[in-house]
């Protein structure tokens, strides 16, 4: 009994360790495969808002051989107009090796590529202008900037001779962009892209390192990026990696006036240590990143402590069997129907102009678009963007941004207004004041005769519970601002033409009120 007993718990105990290793593996993130060479030389990339000045940078290594000679290393980086490589080109490296990789890796073919496929392997936010000169500057560095490899052999007998070899290249071999306009306007760019034969070599023979670019991409921080490419690859089967800063940013390549005294260098680390702490590599997780003062004072160092993924995994499940406290769910930043027709304006903006099919509206858009549908409603507002593109065609005038469609709003309303007033109306006993532009008036009459004691009440309650419609308002409400304003009086001018004004009979009067009933109109 206690054998059966016994195996039991064991089938359990493997049924569950089996459960957890397919949990982890599912959540295990993708990698790609980096070429060698260039990883081993982080000091390749700059940081892209470096203000430095464009020259040659020039790394070297040396390394002793058993016969007591030395081999010398020596990579030299270029420059163009275009500038020189950068963090930004990093990611767009390891961006292209994950299309290759897809593409069934390919040896000695191009690999086709567009705008759009690039921008989401790259994790971009949104899409504009902005992000598409990104990706072609990328591109045109990761074709046109010089590498040149060096390697010498020496002997220790002077008299023997040196041997060096010189390999010019630059990471992409061959690059083609097409680019369409419409107007004027950029609105799809497609190509391909072909790595140099020597890097597409070491690529196809497996001469290449893993890296989550997942991970990587998510970095934020320039050296925080530089950090973790060169740590995940000295911290091969180490748990522990320090280094002084000095060393460590000539490493980096980083060379600067800006990282020339060590108060500097603590500054610009870290910001970086603090995103790379629990980060994840490919071998291991960040379990700590500190920065540390030097005994002889004169620099600091910064230590790397590296953990294994399932002690990191079992000190997460040690948190969780605590007490789970209390979530509170912050319902003010649920969107509610105003700003969703308001992020839905903006989307058919962009799909007019610039056929852009997902856009992620910005919160200026948003409060433009407010300001619209609060003044002439959902409909109107979408025919103010259709008017706006038919004129701009007239004008030849190439709108960007959602704000040049408030220009062409009043006129746009008034032509449907025409075209309401225009149509065959259907005969009826009594006119009623149920057209739009009479309510409108009605509402601005009654908007005017308040007093200003009325009309800042009216004007406070109305702002209460246009916060309570939309809460999120509330947190964007600029006093004094024209746009808010607008929306306030809009919405007050349609409360007014709505709303019933008895009248009072006069047999409830008091007595006592003073009536002068000549004066009164029948």
């Amino acid at each position: 009994m206690d054998n059966l007993q016994t195996t039991t718990e064991q089938a359990r105990g493997t049924e569950a360790k089996k459960k957890t290793v397919s949990a982890v593996d599912k959540n295990k993130p993708e990698k790609i495969r980096v070429e060698l060479n260039i990883e081993k030389w982080p000091g390749i990339w700059q940081p892209a808002k470096a203000h430095t000045k464009l020259t040659a940078r020039t790394l070297e290594r040396q390394v002793e051989l058993k016969d007591g000679g030395r081999a010398v290393s020596k990579l030299i980086i270029g420059f163009t107009d275009l500038g020189t490589l950068t963090t930004e080109d990093q990611r767009m490296f390891y961006a292209l090796i994950r299309q290759w990789e897809d593409a069934g890796k390919p040896v000695g073919k191009p690999v086709y590529f567009s705008d759009r496929l690039l921008s989401r392997l790259l994790k971009k936010k949104g899409w504009g202008t902005n992000v598409l000169t990104a990706i072609t500057g990328s591109l045109r560095r990761l074709r046109t900037i010089p590498l040149r490899w060096i390697k010498s052999f020496h002997k220790n007998d002077p008299a023997s001779s040196q041997y060096e070899e010189e390999i010019p290249f630059q990471i992409l071999g061959d690059l083609k962009i097409v680019t369409r306009k419409s107007h004027g306007h950029v609105t799809n760019q497609q190509g391909y892209f072909q790595f140099d034969r020597n890097i597409e070599a070491n690529l196809a023979a497996n001469y290449t390192k893993p890296l989550l670019d997942e991970v990587f991409l998510k970095l934020e921080s320039e050296i925080a990026q530089l950090i973790y490419t060169h740590i995940d690859l000295v911290m091969f089967g180490k748990t522990r990696y320090e280094r002084c800063t000095r060393e460590l940013f000539a490493d980096l390549g980083l060379s600067g006036s800006s990282y020339r005294f060590k108060s500097n260098r603590r500054q610009k680390l870290e910001r970086a240590l603090s995103e790379l702490r629990g980060v994840r590599l490919n071998h291991g997780v960040i379990k700590s990143a500190t920065i540390e003062e030097t005994r002889d004072g004169k620099d600091y160092k910064v230590v790397f402590t590296k953990a294994a993924r399932m002690d990191q995994e079992l000190e997460l499940e040690a948190d969780l069997a605590e007490p789970i406290p209390v979530v509170v769910n912050h319902y003010v930043q649920t969107k509610d129907a105003l700003q969703l027709q308001a992020e839905e304006l903006v989307s058919y903006f962009h799909k007019v102009f610039h056929e852009v099919n997902a856009h992620l509206p910005q919160s200026k858009e948003i409060s433009q678009a407010l300001s619209l549908i609060s003044q002439y409603g959902l409909s109107k507002a979408r025919l103010a963007v259709e008017f706006a593109y038919e004129e701009a065609q007239k004008t030849n005038y190439s709108i960007q941004h959602f704000g040049a469609i408030l220009s062409y709003a009043s006129r746009a309303a008034a032509l449907v207004d025409r075209q309401i007033s225009a149509r065959p109306q259907r005969p009826v006993a009594e006119p009623t004041p149920s057209a739009p532009r009479e309510l409108l008036l009605k509402g601005e009459r009654r908007l005017n005769s308040l007093t200003t004691e009325q009309h800042r009440q009216r004007f406070d309650t109305t702002k209460a519970a246009l916060f309570q419609e939309a809460p999120f308002l509330a947190h964007r409400w600029k006093e004094g601002s024209k746009l808010h304003e607008s929306m306030i009086r809009s919405r007050m001018v349609r409360d007014l033409q709505v709303e019933c004004m008895d009248l009072l009979p006069l047999s409830l009067l008091p007595t006592w009120y003073p009536l002068q009933t000549q004066n009164l109109e029948l």
